[in-house]
């Protein structure tokens, strides 16, 4: 039978298995809070969040219009003018 529920029962009362039971729930969330943690980090290496800032929307954006402009799909004019509009954008920039 199992202590708890046996003859000695008298035998949990005391303050020693007050600290052990403490002691036991501390090491059982210090033990699952490491684990959940530890998945996180994993996750998060596996799978990278990707950021869809407008901010960083803009700066690919710069990238390839000036990959166009070296290319010479565009002229000067048009290249400023494209910069212009992607640094100052109509609208406030939200799209929601």
């Amino acid at each position: 039978m199992h202590p708890f529920y046996g003859p000695s029962a008298r035998l949990v009362g005391g303050r020693e298995s007050q600290a052990a039971g403490l002691l036991s729930m501390v090491a059982y969330l210090a033990f699952w809070g490491a684990a959940l943690a530890l998945a996180k980090r994993e996750l998060d290496a596996r799978w990278p969040r990707t950021s869809a800032t407008p901010a960083g929307n803009r700066e690919v954006a710069l990238a390839v219009l000036r990959e166009r402009y070296a290319r010479g799909e565009i002229d000067e004019a048009m290249f400023r003018h494209m910069r212009a509009v992607l640094a100052h954008p109509v609208g406030g920039g939200s799209t929601e």
